[in-house]
């Protein structure tokens, strides 16, 4: 009788245990969770441990969806701006020229492909196809996209790259080129030229413009950062460098960035050199 009593009184512990642990767990008070026995111990340990790090991951999905929202919020705001300004020019006058429209328009599509890459960036890696591509084609191909974005700048390119195939994806090394070679006509002077050259596996962008200050440049490709130039010029969301060098780390590409102020900025693109093959 004693052993069943005492049989019995385990028992009855171990229900009531569970039973005070399924309230604190559904309370969210895992800290009060105390089992007894070294094993008890070590499972309670264990759960708070796990529950700990859920909340932390909880947080950190929390505060990226914030993030998220905010980029979205922006890019909204952006895409609107040009559309806006495209609205008021043709209530004030019977007709808009086509090249206000196509400029744009073009912005629009611009800021629109930035912002569905960010959407996929998490998922990138799913959508890459590589293959050898002249880089020559690929460079004149993204100038033509933009010719009139180069037009409404003024800015003429000087291409000097010789016959080089590179072994990545087209898609995604246009998506690079296009961000860099439009900064560089953004910030370039009226009637200027934005050099582009190929030498020793690596591409050069130059322009001479308005250049970068030294407190910026350390954090140019920073999610978000737009400075002082993207704070007076305007049509800027600080994703386009952050995600080009996010994008090259993983087409194997090195980005570098050198500017001074009222001088110009010059982009280098490093490509693998195993990479690459002369024709």
């Amino acid at each position: 009788m004693p052993f069943l009593m005492i049989i019995g009184f385990q028992a009855y512990r171990k229900y009531t245990d569970v039973k005070s642990i399924n309230t604190l767990i559904r309370e969210g008070n895992f800290k009060q969770i105390h089992l007894h026995g070294f094993y008890g111990h070590l499972y309670a340990r264990a759960l708070r441990k796990v529950t700990k790090q859920r909340l932390t991951e909880s947080k950190s999905l929390t505060a990226s969806l914030k993030t998220r929202e905010d980029y979205l919020t922006l890019w909204s705001h952006e895409m609107k701006t040009p559309l806006t300004s495209l609205l008021m020019i043709a209530e004030n006058n019977p007709t808009v020229p086509s090249e206000e429209v196509s400029e744009k328009i073009e912005l629009v599509n611009y800021q629109l492909k930035q912002l569905l890459t960010f959407d996929r960036l998490d998922d990138f890696n799913h959508d890459l196809v590589f293959e050898k591509i002249d880089l020559s084609d690929c460079i004149k191909r993204v100038i033509q996209q933009n010719a009139s974005f180069f037009l409404s700048h003024e800015v003429m390119p000087k291409i000097a790259v010789p016959p080089v195939k590179i072994l990545t994806d087209s898609k995604w090394l246009s998506f690079i080129l296009e961000q860099v070679i439009t900064n560089a006509v953004k910030y370039s002077n009226k009637n200027g030229v934005v050099q582009i050259s190929f030498n020793n596996d690596t591409l050069t962008i130059t322009d001479h413009g308005i250049g970068i200050t030294k407190s910026d440049l350390p954090r140019v490709f920073e999610q978000g950062f737009t400075g002082g130039n993207g704070r007076t010029h305007g049509e800027a969301t600080g994703m386009g460098l952050y995600m080009t060098q996010q994008i090259a780390k993983i087409l194997d590409i090195k980005v570098g960035i050198s500017s001074t102020e009222n001088v110009g900025t010059t982009v280098k693109l490093t490509f693998n050199p195993k990479k690459i093959t002369t024709k």
